[in-house]
């Protein structure tokens, strides 16, 4: 058996490996730099670190991230299974649509999380810190369940957003200083918009199985036309703010640059969708983990890069913070490697499956409005 076949094996039913595919624990990786990008600008701002509310604010992190895969799971199977062409990236686990684990237990895996999220909002040391912490908590539970299902009504883009490129960052920063300096809101307000049109990309890679469910998602408001043409727009003009507030002195010169370096993979994926890539068996993979990768490059590089000025300034770095910062830039950038040289490639060529339904097969969109 080759590596890929190993790392793309389909695991025993109701094994530990079926569970840990449920879980999705690669995107953890996000909420691990969102928490990196959050204390990072805080710490850049006041020089000050406090690593047991680091860790709390990771524990926090990656429990309630935890929480909205499991839940996802559960009340996304329909549309999973509806799904005829999902990717690495899109299209939930398979876990449950392969009948490997139970949705009982997906759903109860949520449920246990959610009293952790809660028991970690508990002892958290302000009112604010533990009302933003609520309110990320629920907006990521009803991101798919009953009664709210943000994510069936065109509000999971910017849900999805709001939780995790949003309050993420701000909840880290006020765990360890208490207030939020203009960097921190400025790079949050970025993160944020880029992460809704990373979503918009997601959901447009769901769009038949979603529609063949009743799930109206933003993507599905949009279109694949006009969609494609909004991330575009969205990713030249969020740069050219990066580049406007840096002159105007709002960002750091070093912490504008980290963030316009990783520009070329928002372009490449405007490039890729204005071309017809979601459409294209060989490409669509690509679009999909790379529009998933430049969030937390973005993070990272401005994590690094804020921690790299206080250096050139000659101010004084916490060491604990030093180290977690190095080690955590380090593991990213090792998963990142190794992902990008493993991952499954679609051959080109192959068509894609149809869905049949009772009003005849699905068809797949061209952004330029030809259907194929």
């Amino acid at each position: 058996m080759s590596a890929l076949q190993a790392v793309t094996a389909s695991p025993r039913p109701g094994s530990p490996a079926a569970f840990v595919r449920l879980a999705r624990v690669k995107f953890l990786f996000q909420s691990m730099m969102v928490t990196g990008f959050g204390v990072g600008l805080s710490v850049y701002t006041t020089g000050a670190f406090s690593a047991p509310w680091y860790v709390l604010t990771l524990a926090f992190a990656w429990s309630t991230h935890l929480m909205t895969h499991f839940c996802n799971e559960y009340f996304d199977l329909e549309a999973d299974r509806a799904n005829p062409r999902p990717t690495a990236w899109t299209g939930g686990s398979r876990v449950l649509v392969d009948g490997l684990l139970t949705p009982a237990t997906s759903i109860g895996a949520a449920f246990v999380l959610l009293f952790v999220s809660m028991a970690l909002i508990a002892a958290m040391p302000t009112l604010f810190a533990r009302l933003l912490a609520c309110a990320l908590t629920a907006l990521a539970w009803f991101y798919t369940a009953p009664p709210l299902r943000l994510n069936y009504r065109a509000l999971g883009e910017v849900s999805c957003a709001a939780v995790l490129y949003g309050m993420g960052p701000l909840l880290a920063a006020h765990l360890q200083a208490g207030r939020f300096s203009a960097l921190l809101l400025w790079s949050t307000a970025l993160v944020t918009a880029l992460q809704v049109l990373r979503c918009l990309i997601m959901n447009l890679a769901d769009i038949e199985g979603d529609t063949l469910v009743g799930k109206r998602t933003l993507a599905c408001v949009v279109g694949p036309r006009r969609l494609a043409h909004v991330y575009a727009v969205g990713q030249t003009g969020l740069y050219l703010g990066v580049v406007l507030l840096a002159s105007v002195g709002a960002l750091p010169p070093p912490v504008a640059l980290a963030q316009l370096v990783v520009a070329p993979v928002g372009l490449f994926v405007a490039r890729s969708l204005l071309t017809g890539a979601m459409d294209d068996p060989g490409r669509r993979g690509d679009v999909t983990f790379w529009s998933s990768m430049q969030l937390p490059l973005t993070t990272c590089s401005t994590m690094v890069a804020a921690l790299a000025e206080m250096m050139r300034q000659g101010r004084p770095v916490p060491p604990a913070w030093l180290a977690i910062a190095g080690l955590t830039t380090a593991l990213f950038l090792l998963w990142l490697q190794r992902t990008a040289a493993a991952r499954p490639r679609e051959r080109p060529g192959v068509p894609f499956p149809t869905v049949r339904t009772g009003e005849g097969p699905a068809t797949a969109y061209h952004p330029r409005g030809r259907k194929r």
